[in-house]
């Protein structure tokens, strides 16, 4: 059901924690992200966000900072509720 509710560019709250206080949330990449071929370390992520996986096709890739990053990868964040916007402007500009 979340599969189909998740556009490109938007970030999506997959589960809550701490009633609410911060959530697991979902970006994907557009196909024409800036961030293609870029490692994981160069996206300065707010200060209340952290990167937990990326899904890529099947594979479920953990995060390492030389992860290169591709147009359709979907990005497993814990991020607290008020930083979202921000977090939607640095990953997806």
């Amino acid at each position: 059901l979340v599969e189909e509710a998740v556009a490109v560019g938007d970030v999506v709250r997959l589960m809550e924690f701490r009633r609410g206080q911060a959530n697991l949330v979902e970006i994907t990449l557009p196909d024409d992200t800036p961030w293609a071929g870029k490692p994981v370390r160069k996206l300065e992520l707010p200060r209340d966000a952290v990167l937990v996986a990326i899904l890529r096709g099947s594979r479920v890739i953990p995060v390492q900072p030389d992860e290169p990053l591709e147009g359709g990868d979907e990005l497993i964040l814990v991020a607290t509720a008020d930083i979202e916007d921000e977090l939607h402007r640095v990953v997806l500009g």
